[in-house]
């Protein structure tokens, strides 16, 4: 029929349906996956679990690490002129010990992975050989201690209390940390962030670590120092058998050492550690700072070493490697005679006891310049400076008295009268005061209250007829302010001429000595118009003229020598010991141009009168009978409420000269008084130490132009 619902003229409809009901195919794969993907993640975390068993019972073994580090070298010796020692260093040994070899008791998983890693892995997984294992490692450990404590000479109890210290210092910190970490863990509310802003932070921003996963710092992952100057077999059983002692390392430490204290401190110097643009760096190396540890640091200073160390992911020692050897630093010897510098330094301390606050004695060969004693008072201990502690810092650099100022090198003071030798010279060679030349002195020059002598502000006298020879010996005022007037008068030429004289011996300018910080005090240039007061005052070494001790003791030395300028030096040689000591060579004399030979046998013979004619300024505190002694005394005037400066400055032998000398003391008073004798017994103790022999007396009669 046509009106049936279909039929075969009309068009099929397709069935009515979902598009999965017509895609059978997609529907098994969609069942397949989401049969698969749970059973996938439940392998994946089954996996995770085993790999992470595994891994904790796994030996503690990770990538290790490789450092290189320096070794420590040795340092040159600084000897005296005898081969004694004055600086050297010496070896200290330190043991450190491993952080979680000194805990107690000790962090379970440490000792886990420890017994763990002397299992074979098909034990490790059984209890009862664990547990024995842990309890092997605690034994070692107790052994290890005992042994340390045997061989380093120091009482269990005592290296127990050490371990605890270091202990309770890390457990602090880490307790530091875990607050502060706990504290940076607590949640801080959000009220106005929405759900997507929560969601979106908790799925891109990284976990925080819980607070309470345990704190591992640096300091429980490194060796401790435990112990300081360990014997030296103590540290040889240690690194020759570090089977016995697991966890423990030694530290070898060079500490330089200055043999006799505070002797020759200021010529001998110090170190420091080396500073960098951070500070003082531990591990690197010593440098010269004063004196001659500065001068010659370049010879004295060794080559550190370089060691290649291996570390595990404890920070404990895996294997070590010398990489290049150090090399040691070479001796310096210097001319220094050690009992000369005792005698010296002794006589200054008694001599600057009543109240000076320093003073300086320098003894010079004349003919080579070596420095045969050179004492500065006060001084200081060297040791003390190694690692000086806030306290004797302070109290070295506060002292008003300045002990760690070196006054041989640096100290510039006002000459006195000690400069008249150097005016004499001048005086004479410039020809306005001829050979003979003399004055009636009255005690002063114009005015009884201006330009007058000593002997006449003391006894109301003068000093009558007076030539140069005597001006020296008696120290007269009026006739070198008369002479240096007569300079002055005659125009620029004349002041000139003096301060040309002055340069010739070197004042305005270093002496040249070996050491560092060395003053060349205060020569003013001459003026355009020179002003006859300021060649006056010039003439008897005051005003505006300074000089350091090594000045002088070099003008006494050129006058001595018959003309030539030395330089200063205190070293003599160096080399890699004292057996093999090249002899430095010495620096050239200089020859002071046009300084004639009879200008300085008029000189001299006015020098030895001052000490042995009966009318000398030195004749009752410094004359020896047994030897004839040259010398200048001189009381530099300072103003004001303080003592004069008082110097006295010469040679011995006087007929045969050997040495120069200066004794110099600040405000003391007067030359002739204080330091005169003080150079008295330094003269004496040169003899007495065989530095100058015995001497016949010149007489007197001999001088020239008698």
């Amino acid at each position: 029929m046509l009106n049936r619902p279909t039929n075969d003229l009309l068009p099929r409809a397709e069935p009515e349906g979902s598009r999965w009901d017509r895609q059978p195919g997609s529907r098994l794969t969609l069942l397949t996956v989401a049969m698969i993907l749970p059973l996938l993640l439940i392998g994946w975390r089954v996996t995770a679990t085993v790999q992470r068993s595994g891994d904790e019972l796994a030996p503690r073994s990770s990538p290790v690490t490789v450092t290189t580090r320096p070794i420590p070298t040795h340092g040159g010796r600084v000897l005296a002129d005898d081969g004694s020692v004055l600086a050297h260093d010496q070896q200290r040994f330190q043991v450190l010990v491993h952080y979680r070899w000194l805990q107690s008791p000790t962090d379970r998983s440490w000792l886990q992975g420890q017994a763990l890693e002397h299992l074979e892995p098909h034990a490790r997984r059984d209890g009862a050989r664990l547990a024995a294992a842990r309890n092997e490692v605690l034994a070692r450990r107790e052994t290890m201690l005992d042994e340390l404590s045997s061989r380093c000479r120091v009482g269990r109890s005592e290296l127990d209390r050490r371990m605890s210290d270091v202990q309770q210092r890390v457990e602090r910190m880490v307790t530091s940390v875990q607050r502060r970490r706990t504290r940076d863990s607590a949640p801080v509310p959000d009220p106005v962030g929405s759900f997507l802003d929560s969601l979106k932070t908790a799925l891109t921003t990284p976990p925080r670590r819980a607070a309470t996963e345990p704190v591992v710092i640096t300091e429980e992952l490194v060796y401790h120092r435990l112990l300081d100057n360990v014997p030296l077999e103590a540290a040889a059983a240690i690194q020759e058998h570090p089977e016995r002692f697991p966890g423990v390392t030694v530290r070898v430490e060079t500490r330089r050492v200055y043999q006799h204290g505070s002797l020759a401190a200021h010529v001998v110097g110090t170190r420091r550690r080396h500073s960098s643009s951070r500070g003082v760096v531990p591990d690197r190396e010593w440098v010269g700072s004063t004196g001659v540890e500065k001068s010659y640091d370049h010879v004295l200073r060794g080559q550190p070493g370089l060691r290649r160390i291996v570390t595990n992911r404890h920070g404990e020692v895996v294997s070590t490697r010398v990489l290049k050897p150090p090399r040691r630093g070479r001796d310096v010897q210097l001319t220094l005679s050690l009992h000369l510098q005792r005698q010296a330094e002794s006589l200054l301390d008694e001599a600057t006891s009543g109240g000076s606050p320093g003073g300086a004695i320098v003894v010079i060969d004349l003919h080579t310049g070596a420095v045969r004693a050179a004492a500065s008072a006060p001084r200081f201990d060297p040791n003390l400076l190694i690692a000086p502690d806030a306290a004797t810092w302070q109290k070295l650099t506060e002292d008003p008295r300045r002990p760690l100022f070196c006054r041989v090198t640096g100290m510039a003071l006002p000459p006195g009268s000690v400069f008249k030798s150097l005016t004499a010279t001048a005086l004479l060679e410039s020809g306005l005061v001829p050979d003979g030349h003399s004055i009636a002195c009255r005690g002063f020059l114009d005015r009884p209250s201006h330009h007058r002598c000593y002997v006449f502000s003391r006894f109301g006298v003068g000093h009558g007829k007076t030539d140069l020879g005597d001006a020296l010996c008696r120290s007269c005022n009026v006739f070198f302010f008369d002479a240096a007037r007569r300079l002055a008068r005659s125009g620029p030429t004349g002041h000139n001429n003096l301060h040309r004289w002055a340069e010739r011996f070197g004042f305005g300018h270093p002496t040249g000595i070996d050491l560092p910080g060395e003053s060349s005090g205060d020569l003013p240039a001459p003026p355009t118009r020179p002003l006859i007061s300021e060649t006056m005052q010039l003439a008897i070494g005051q005003g505006p003229v300074t000089a350091t001790p090594l000045q002088i003791v070099r003008m006494m030395a050129a006058i001595a020598n018959g003309g030539s300028l030395v330089t200063p030096h205190v070293v003599s040689g160096h080399g890699p010991d004292s057996a093999a000591l090249a002899t430095r060579a010495e620096p050239r004399a200089t020859r002071i141009p046009d300084l004639s030979p009879r200008t300085l046998a008029i000189v001299q013979d006015g020098l030895r009168r001052v000490v042995e004619d009966p009318l000398g300024t030195g004749y009752k505190r410094i004359r020896l009978p047994e030897m004839a002694i040259a010398g200048k005394t001189g009381t530099a005037e300072v103003g004001g409420d303080l003592e004069d400066h008082a110097w006295f400055a010469g040679y011995v032998p006087a007929d045969r000269p050997r040495l120069a000398f200066v004794v110099v003391l600040e405000h003391a008073g007067s030359g002739g008084r204080q330091a005169g004798p003080v150079a008295r017994q330094l003269v004496q103790s040169m003899r007495a130490h065989g530095l100058i022999g015995p001497a016949t007396r010149v007489s007197l009669s001999d001088k020239p132009g008698r």
